[in-house]
């Protein structure tokens, strides 16, 4: 995995996978502007495994927990977070041919094909400049930019999921089914809390984070929230949690109402690391 320099990433500095792939990251207004539920959806299918995608997976005949997580982006993920640029044009450079085509979509919905998902997540990097070619230096199916000539095989595809998963503090979901009937329940309650989530309107994840670090730092009306990068601000959230409980530790112990026999002395170190 791609060694990080920890206080370059909490300050907001770009990652350097190769001197072609840049993984960034934006502030909260940046996000705020490019659409948050439209930039979590990216980040989060970027960074998704078999176990992320049960369903969807199943519907397609592949079983989730036989697919390696590379073969899945190739085979789907990079797909899916392509542009649809070459749609676009292809539908605009013949109107009156693909006048029923364009009817489908309103003004904005067309507008929005040339939107970049990762736009905010990949320095210059759109996945519809890709195509999956056979590498015979490695053996491997690989992406393949060929006017930037910039590759992305098994080990960079590694290095930028990890790196995005650090940015934003994301866990790789190891769950795996005990056997034939677990696997299938899962796939059918994950499916069934798709639809339910489908027929709700989105809500913001970030507005009651922002709202709780401004009252609780004391910056309400202040814009220094809002221009903080996206892993400072989610590491300042764990950090206020940290300091929290250990305060509420050591308030119990001094106050004879708890007991810290037993407690895991990292809980009140509340300088220490967030894991």
């Amino acid at each position: 995995m791609y060694k990080y320099d920890e206080l370059k990433v909490y300050d907001g500095d770009d990652i350097e996978i190769t001197k072609d792939i840049i993984v960034t990251q934006p502030t909260l207004n940046q996000i705020k502007y490019f659409g948050e539920k439209k930039y979590f959806s990216a980040v989060h299918t970027l960074t998704s495994v078999g176990a992320d995608l049960k369903w969807q997976l199943w519907d397609l005949k592949i079983d989730y927990t036989e697919i390696s997580d590379y073969d899945l982006f190739i085979k789907l993920i990079s797909q899916l977070l392509s542009s649809k640029k070459k749609l676009y044009d292809e539908l605009l450079s013949n109107p009156e041919k693909y006048k029923k085509e364009i009817a489908e979509f309103s003004s904005e919905e067309l507008e929005e094909l040339k939107d970049n998902p990762l736009e905010l997540v990949l320095k210059d990097i759109d996945f519809a400049d890709f195509l999956p070619c056979y590498s015979k230096q490695s053996k491997q199916i690989i992406l393949y930019d060929e006017e930037k000539d910039i590759t992305i095989d098994k080990m960079i595809y590694a290095e930028i999921v990890d790196a995005v998963r650090k940015i934003h503090g994301f866990k790789r979901n190891d769950e795996y089914p005990a056997n034939e009937k677990t696997k299938m329940i899962l796939i059918e309650d994950a499916r069934d809390e798709a639809m339910i989530a489908k027929n709700k309107p989105y809500k913001s994840m970030l507005r009651p984070l922002i709202s709780a670090l401004s009252v609780y730092t004391g910056q309400c009306g202040d814009d220094r929230i809002m221009n903080m990068n996206i892993n400072k601000f989610f590491d300042n959230i764990k950090r206020v949690g940290k300091i929290q409980d250990a305060q509420y530790l050591m308030q119990g112990a001094y106050t004879g109402f708890a007991s810290l026999k037993g407690i895991d002395k990292s809980r009140l170190d509340w300088a220490g690391v967030i894991e």
